[in-house]
């Protein structure tokens, strides 16, 4: 079976009823999570018969024992512990006889290297012999390692390299044939190893490390801050700040070996706090406002960046070496189209809660481009989306520490009802945001003014004439003395919403004249009563809101006489 990605080890002793049925029962059981299993003797561990009786004290009566060696994707932290619950979680699972004794991590120091690195490469027309430019840039790519290497070693302590290139000769390491007159050997600047004979190094924790390095940089970005807002001869105390940390960023920088040069450890300094106070100067330049506000802003950077990158590497937790990184090539192109489809839907939801609920107008009254359906469920969609990535990037973190090994059944049904509920949650409150949109819109139309569109849906106040006495007019009766609110027309017929009975009704456009309603008018509210609904006429020929108003012209729509009177 394939093997499954790993960063941790965990050698594990465990103890299993001395029988052959119980013996190979667990040993396939944990074979086949992948785990290497041995048969633990005491001499094959170099104990001394007393150690022997110890351990086989501890293992007890009638046991034997087998080390496991358990293979874990997470962090340090967690793993023993995660690695023990689960060799107890399968002997539970199958009513295996077999319990964990002792677990240890396994660790080696792959991180610090204190051996001594040697580069050959060709060797370069003799710099001696050449004088100027030619002998000068010579000896400076191969100061600079700007020359191809052909071999690397890297041996422990400081070999001498005259002895080493002598052994290479004889054949020696690998074998290959090594020619002294054509390849140097040499070692690269600050890689040179630890000598055999020096004690250890002091392991040193990484936060002692990153620590003073981020307040560095911190520091070197305020500086520059405060150069910036400084005047005169207060600007050389942060440039004097700023040039006193680039020793001290610069050794944190490099002291991965001894013996770094101070022109690396400057140059690296440099770079490093240049780049910093640049930015806090850039800063402060670009910021509107004041600094106070300026400063502000980088907090809030600082926050938002800080969360972004929570969830950013809780999500790649949750999902690398998992079900969906493994078949991410089906599941992504099935997931795009569903998404494309359902945005749609539900902008057109959102338009019929705003419409239906708040009008009483139908939602397909009106034409509303698709682009807007796709615009109004951004939001919400995007919204449930980014909550449902939060729960996610939880149940990443729980897993890079191990700790949903205790609870992994609660974790498999709790991430998805709860991802399902924040989700449900986001799309409700999308909802009802549609729902507040369309009250502050009826508000605005009780108040005579104009409401604000609501994506792609844009009302209008008109004045509404009836052409004849008796005019058809679906849940009337209509105001014809005061403005009604539109969203359009309909094919052949037109719906309004009259904001004093707060009801809808629906006429046909041939048998009404539309005119848009004026400001004065609007701002008035005319009360009910003789007269007319003052607004600018609207000929029935006119075409309004993408139809044309069928039916005989009348009189009274258009007519000299009525323009006249509706003139202040």
């Amino acid at each position: 079976m394939p093997v499954e990605p790993f960063n941790r080890r965990v050698e594990v002793l465990i103890a299993v009823v001395d029988s052959p049925d119980e013996t190979v029962l667990a040993a396939q059981l944990l074979e086949g999570r992948g785990w290497t299993v041995r048969p633990w003797l005491p001499e094959t561990e170099q104990q001394s018969a007393e150690g022997g009786r110890d351990t086989a004290a501890a293992l007890g009566f009638g046991r034997a024992g087998l080390l496991v060696e358990v293979r874990l994707h997470g962090a340090r932290f967690g793993a023993v512990r995660a690695a023990t619950s689960e060799i107890e979680a399968l002997a539970r699972r199958h009513h295996a006889g077999m319990w964990v004794v002792d677990a240890a991590l396994i660790e080696h120091d792959l991180s610090h290297d204190y051996r001594t690195e040697l580069h050959a490469h060709r060797r370069l027309p003799n710099t001696s012999a050449r004088s100027g430019f030619g002998g000068r840039f010579a000896a400076l790519r191969t100061a600079l390692g700007l020359i191809t290497t052909v071999r690397i070693l890297k041996l422990p302590g400081r070999p001498s390299v005259e002895e080493l290139t002598r052994r290479l000769e004889r054949g020696t390491l690998t074998g290959r044939h090594f020619n002294a007159e054509d390849l140097r050997l040499r070692i690269p600047m600050g890689m040179e190893g630890r000598a055999a004979d020096a004690p250890p190094p002091a392991p040193v924790p990484a936060w002692r490390l990153a620590g003073p390095l981020l307040a560095g940089l911190g520091i070197a970005t305020a500086c520059g801050f405060a150069t910036a807002t400084l005047d005169g001869l207060q600007m050389l105390v942060p440039l004097i700040f700023t040039c006193a940390l680039v020793r001290p960023v610069g050794r944190q920088l490099t002291d991965r070996r001894q013996g770094r040069p101070s022109i690396v450890v400057a140059a690296w300094g440099t770079a490093s706090v240049g780049t910093s106070a640049a930015l806090g100067l850039m800063l402060a330049l670009t910021a509107p406002g004041p600094p106070e506000q300026a400063g502000r802003i980088l907090a809030y950077t600082v926050g938002v960046g800080s969360a972004l990158a929570f969830v950013l590497y809780g999500l790649g937790y949750a999902l690398v070496h998992s079900w969906f990184s493994r078949n991410a090539n089906w599941a992504v192109p099935a997931l795009v189209p569903a998404l494309a489809l359902s945005l749609p839907w539900f902008g057109g939801l959102l338009h019929t809660m705003y419409l239906q609920s708040g009008f009483g107008v139908p939602s397909d009254a009106i034409h509303i481009s698709v682009y807007w359906t796709y615009a109004a469920s951004l939001k919400p969609v995007g919204l449930a989306l980014g909550l449902a990535a939060v729960v996610l990037a939880l149940a990443g973190w729980m897993r890079h520490y191990h700790q949903w090994i205790h609870a992994r059944g609660m974790v498999r049904i709790g991430v998805p009802l709860m991802s399902l509920f924040v989700i449900g949650i986001s799309l409700a409150a999308g909802l009802a945001e549609a729902e507040a949109a369309a009250n502050r819109a009826r508000a605005a139309a009780t108040a005579g003014t104009v409401p604000a569109a609501y994506y792609g849906a844009r009302a209008r106040l008109v004045c509404v004439t009836p052409l004849a006495e008796e005019t058809p007019v679906f849940n009337g009766p209509l105001a014809t003395t005061r403005p009604l609110l539109t969203f359009g027309t309909s094919g052949d017929r037109v719906w309004l919403w009259d904001p004093r009975r707060g009801e809808s009704l629906s006429v046909r456009l041939e048998d009404v004249a539309v005119a848009e309603a004026r400001a004065r008018t609007v701002s008035r509210a005319a009360p009910d009563g003789p007269g007319k609904c003052p607004g600018i006429a609207i000929d029935s020929g006119t075409p309004w809101e993408g139809s044309r108003a069928r039916g005989p012209a009348s009189p009274s729509a258009g007519t000299p006489s009525d323009t006249a009177a509706d003139r202040p």
